[in-house]
């Protein structure tokens, strides 16, 4: 993959990994990895996103809820509704949309053209959201600050969004800079 088209993703969020195998490891799906080890010639093992996929969902979890704690969401129940909002399927494709991981293809896969792809095409973008997080957790040396950022940029129009609801609706606590 082309290294400045690894940059502008990277740009998009808001973190730089050190070394690039780093980052296509979270952007080969499962299926580009079978296929590759299973060529009669030039075979070679290709890891693939799915670990880095389990780590991420996990860290987008703790991040999210951090994150909306920070921004004054006061109850439980508020906090576990916004991010189950904002985890679910639907909505990480469409952070993956955004970052153009289909449209540019940044995801490694061999799951099919058109239909087929249309089909897959949530799943493969919301595993990705979330591996891409892992690695970052990762390669960042675990750290919750840099997740924080990344999250927050990839997220900021939700988040904004989610804000200006709870603050309409008198749910946001007493933090400073808050009504």
């Amino acid at each position: 993959m082309d290294p400045a088209k690894i940059q502008e993703l990277e740009d998009r969020l808001g973190y730089s990994f050190k070394n690039r195998n780093e980052s296509y490891r979270a952007l080969t799906h499962s299926t580009f990895s079978k296929e590759e080890k299973e060529r009669k010639i030039g075979a070679r093992d290709c890891p693939y996103q799915s670990t880095y996929a389990t780590l991420g969902d996990a860290i987008l979890k703790a991040g999210l809820v951090s994150i909306l704690i920070e921004k004054g969401v006061k109850t439980k129940g508020n906090v576990t509704i916004s991010k189950a909002d904002l985890e679910n399927n639907l909505r990480l494709a469409k952070v993956g949309k955004r970052l153009h991981l289909l449209e540019d293809n940044y995801i490694l896969h061999r799951v099919g053209k058109e239909e087929k792809l249309k089909e897959e095409s949530v799943a493969l973008c919301s595993d990705t959201v979330e591996a891409l997080i892992g690695a970052i957790f990762i390669y960042s040396n675990s750290s919750m600050s840099v997740i924080k950022d990344c999250i927050s940029k990839i997220f900021a129009t939700k988040l904004e969004e989610m804000e200006r609801k709870y603050l309409n609706e008198g749910h946001m606590g007493d933090l400073p800079g808050r009504p």
